[in-house]
């Protein structure tokens, strides 16, 4: 029997792919991607704000299946450090012994590594569709993420993407 693959995202890799309309990345990427019930709310509330998002309420059921977490205790301790969805994800990805967590803020991605957890944001996401050849370069559509969704990337870590990846 294989071993099954389980990644797990929080809402912002998420929003940032329905806002640029490519969440045809992260299916072909992951396929099924799990969420827990707090990043579901997070995506509802703030898919709002986006309305290139409503592709998320479109491609729900072939991309996103939702779970709840079982172990509460830890999520409220995860709490003190993080809000509801990172809380939520970080505790499922411990759950599921996921592969991947989908998850861009340092403050959570550093207590996922505490948990032995490996984590990879909505730009390695974009560096891997890059290596298998799904898009053609990084650049326009981090641009369109900045743009679109108003996600950060700060003017360093841009730089130090472009040039290793030849852009």
């Amino acid at each position: 029997m294989g071993t099954r693959t389980v990644i797990i995202s929080n809402s912002t890799p998420l929003i940032n792919f329905a806002a640029i309309q490519r969440l045809d990345i992260l299916e072909t990427l992951f396929g099924k991607i799990w969420i827990p019930t707090a990043v579901e709310r997070e995506l509802l509330e703030k898919g709002k704000l986006y309305p290139s998002t409503e592709a998320l309420k479109t491609r729900w059921s072939t991309l996103i299946e939702t779970h709840t977490i079982k172990n509460v205790l830890l999520r409220m301790v995860l709490k003190l450090n993080v809000d509801d969805g990172e809380a939520e994800a970080i505790t499922l990805a411990v759950e599921q012994n996921a592969q991947w967590l989908l998850l861009d803020e340092e403050r959570g991605r550093t207590i996922a590594a505490s948990y032995n957890i490996s984590c990879l944001g909505s730009i390695g996401c974009l560096i891997r569709a890059k290596r298998i050849g799904l898009i053609p370069a990084i650049k326009p559509l981090l641009d369109a993420m900045q743009t679109e969704a108003r996600f950060w990337v700060s003017a360093a870590l841009y730089r130090t993407i472009l040039k290793e990846y030849n852009e």
